[in-house]
């Protein structure tokens, strides 16, 4: 069993390529210069290890390399991003 993180077409996930991701982020643009993070989920035996944060990191990721600035509607990736510096300054004002 090989787990990793991958990209999809509304975000990004985290469990065997091809099966049902374990853990995903959606997320979505809200016009050109910013997208929006719906959801977050880590399913219950993967919790607790960090997934959810690398995939605010990979979404965060993403955003800065386009440009972008990111609404996090979820609240996980709400308290992620304002609790993590070098995040800040993506979210959107």
């Amino acid at each position: 069993m090989s787990m990793e993180y991958y990209s999809q077409e509304q975000g990004f996930a985290y469990g065997e390529p091809n099966q049902m991701p374990l853990a995903r982020i959606t997320m979505r643009k809200l016009n050109e210069k910013t997208y929006a993070i719906d959801h977050t989920y880590v399913s219950p035996q993967l919790r607790g290890q960090g997934i959810a944060k690398v995939l605010v990191n990979m979404a965060a990721q993403k955003a800065r390399k386009e440009g972008c600035t990111i609404a996090p509607l979820c609240s996980y990736a709400r308290r992620a991003m304002e609790d993590d510096p070098s995040l800040k300054d993506l979210i959107e004002p």
